[in-house]
């Protein structure tokens, strides 16, 4: 872990950038505090990172999760059958 000021960050941005993107983290500090980190992150990876910071979706996740600690769960199978059942339903009615 590499430690800069904003004062280097921004006098030295690119190279702060490579060194992140080769695996260094780099922690950013202010009047000798930590306020930011940078740190590599390659495509694979974005759509993780945004999915976990994505408050709305992750507070979605830990909704889902107290409901089923409270009630249970459904079996996979009968969750399946009930699936199957909706769709039936549903083929037979005219799209608009």
């Amino acid at each position: 872990m590499k430690f800069a000021t904003v004062r280097n960050l921004k006098n030295q941005t690119s190279e702060m950038l490579r060194l992140a993107a080769k695996g260094t983290d780099v922690l950013i500090t202010s009047h000798g505090k930590p306020v930011a980190v940078l740190y590599g992150l390659v495509e694979e990876d974005l759509e993780d990172y945004v999915l976990s910071r994505h408050e709305g979706l992750r507070q979605s996740i830990e909704d889902a999760d107290r409901d089923y600690q409270k009630r249970g769960g459904v079996p996979l199978a009968e969750a399946l059958k009930q699936l199957k059942k909706e769709g039936k339903g549903r083929r037979g009615k005219a799209r608009r």
